[in-house]
């Protein structure tokens, strides 16, 4: 019988895990970590250049200008997937992928202890960067796992990134003051390196049954738009256009509701640098309150994705999940209509980016799991990078209309916002119906079934024995779905004290009372992710001198 190993027995305290999925879920985990670190290593380096170079509205400016570098980076992007999409190694994609983003980083840094004004087109590189490498990375998941795998174990990589972004913050915080942005910009390069040669370990070790075996292959440039980047690749699917339409409002909403905290912000550094007895430079003390806002989202966003994704992804399934985010924008612009305090703005906005880091971003990587190859790199990177960033633009024009134009107070932004909430929930309502649609036309889940007997098992009253039921008793017909177990007596009731069952390994450990005997029925129950499942049952009886056989069976 094939056991989970120490670690995978911790993560099916999470997510239900099948055996030799722990080392590649530890390897991706860690090329997460190593990802979000670096990202939240440089924002508030991003930050304070921005806001000491610039102002909030050159911020929000700036974001447009990221999407005009896209127009001409993606079709480089398509050009290097065309050329790697036929290799065996699924890496290689991401691995060329980060080593550009460390050539360039390592580029600012030398202009930067040049002493060139860097903020705005370090801007710009650092939006692409998060987006364009995270994309590249959850693209490499999808690739390497099944769509039953992926639904899985996202849910715990998915960990390792929150963990990632965790530190980076706490670390960006004390480190900003003892080696400031040049400092940080080196570490983050050096974090970088790891993904190179762990993404490479990762897919060594997919355990056959939770593989994608789609193969590669080339993908050949088909029509002008494709030459553009790829676009016709969401522009042909249905489901994409919606997930692109989804991200765009969900980004959007994101960006207003950070230069609403940043002008927040900028008011109260002014206030603060104003006092006699302030310490602390306008730069520092928004770097200090960027460090701390971005680590208190972390907190809450691995808290979120240790205790709530997994389990919303189990009794609501994704489909319901992808409702959460947009549900909490209402509530979230709702309430500062009512109460336009500070500390709620700061509070929500942790509340919002916090279920964006963790519930609507595992949800939103395993809605690509049963999408093809060239669907997962091209089409998501398009989506994740194009049209995220669009979103971006379309939150410049809102800032250039409200705040410029007709320079209205907050209360306009709280009542856009409330607006685009409501559409984003039509929006998450479409993608639903499609999502389900995309599943049926390529994935169907089948209970599990019983494939050969259970043994009848007899003991000896007053000695210890342990037992397993055989692997090759129940099967799951769904690739990459996993088994979890439960033992009760057949009349529904708990296992008498003396019998305990250890749900990971299927093994019984028994000891009968000393002098006793008699026989008990005993149902095991095997369901799937998806709550299908089977039961049989099997003899156990135990008595004087019975020793330990198996005499017959029932099923």
């Amino acid at each position: 019988m094939t056991r989970l190993t120490t670690f995978e027995r911790v993560l099916s305290l999470f997510t239900s895990v099948r055996p030799g999925e722990g080392a590649s879920v530890l390897y991706l985990g860690a090329s997460g970590f190593s990802l979000l670190a670096s990202q939240l290593l440089l924002k508030p380096v991003r930050e304070a250049l921005i806001l000491t170079e610039g102002s909030p509205e050159i911020r929000s400016y700036v974001q447009a200008a990221v999407a005009v570098m896209l127009i001409f980076l993606l079709p480089l992007y398509k050009q290097l997937f065309t050329g790697l999409a036929d290799s065996v190694v699924r890496s290689r994609i991401l691995r060329w992928v980060i080593g550009f983003f460390i050539c360039v980083l390592l580029i600012f840094l030398f202009l930067h202890l040049a002493g060139l004004r860097i903020a705005v087109p370090f801007y710009i590189w650092l939006s692409i960067f998060n987006v364009m490498v995270v994309a590249q990375f959850w693209a490499f998941c999808a690739d390497i796992f099944n769509t039953k795998s992926g639904q899985r174990l996202f849910v715990v990589i998915m960990v390792g990134a929150s963990l990632g972004a965790l530190v980076g913050a706490q670390a960006s915080k004390y480190l900003i003051g003892v080696i400031g942005s040049y400092g940080l910009m080196l570490l983050a390069a050096a974090v970088l390196l790891l993904p190179l040669g762990l993404s490479i370990l990762a897919e060594a070790r997919v355990p056959h049954g939770s593989h994608n075996h789609e193969p590669p292959k080339p993908e050949p440039i088909k029509g002008f738009l494709d030459m553009m980047g790829g676009f016709d690749t969401v522009f042909r699917s249905r489901y994409l256009r919606v997930m692109a339409l989804f991200m765009l409002l969900l980004n959007l909403l994101n960006s207003m509701g950070e230069y609403i905290i940043s002008r927040a912000v900028d008011a109260r550094a002014n206030l603060f640098v104003a006092l006699p007895e302030a310490t602390l430079s306008k730069a520092e003390f928004i770097g200090q309150f960027y460090a701390d806002y971005h680590a208190l989202i972390t907190i809450l966003s691995l808290a979120l994705q240790l205790l709530i994704v997994s389990r919303l992804f189990r009794f609501v399934g994704i489909r319901g999940t992808i409702l959460v985010l947009p549900l909490f924008a209402i509530l979230h612009y709702g309430a500062l209509l009512v109460i336009p305090a500070f500390a709620l703005i700061r509070a929500l906005m942790i509340g919002e980016n916090a279920l964006y880091y963790s519930v609507q971003n595992t949800t939103t990587q395993a809605l690509y799991l049963p999408l093809s190859r060239r669907e997962k790199y091209v089409g998501k990177t398009i989506i994740d990078t194009f049209f995220v960033r669009l979103g971006d633009l379309a939150a410049t024009g809102v800032v250039v209309v409200l705040a410029v134009w007709l320079q209205l107070a907050l209360a306009a932004f709280f009542w856009t916002g409330l607006a685009l909430g409501v559409i984003v929930v039509w929006c998450a309502l479409e993608l639903r119906k499609h999502h389900r649609g995309e599943i049926r036309k390529r994935l169907s889940n089948l209970p599990p079934r019983i494939v050969a007997p259970l043994p009848k098992v007899c003991a000896t009253s007053g000695q210890l024995l342990m037992f397993s039921v055989p692997d090759v008793c129940f099967f799951d017909p769904d690739p990459g779905d996993t088994l979890q177990f439960k033992a009760r007596l057949e009349g529904g009731q708990p296992l008498p004290q003396w019998i305990r069952f250890d749900r990971y390994n299927q093994t019984f450990t028994v000891r009968p009372p000393q002098d006793a005997s008699g026989s008990l029925q005993i149902m095991l129950t095997a369901s799937d992710y998806e709550g299908l499942e089977v039961s049989g049952t099997f003899r156990f009886d135990f008595g004087e001198n019975l020793g330990f056989r198996v005499e017959s069976v029932v099923t």
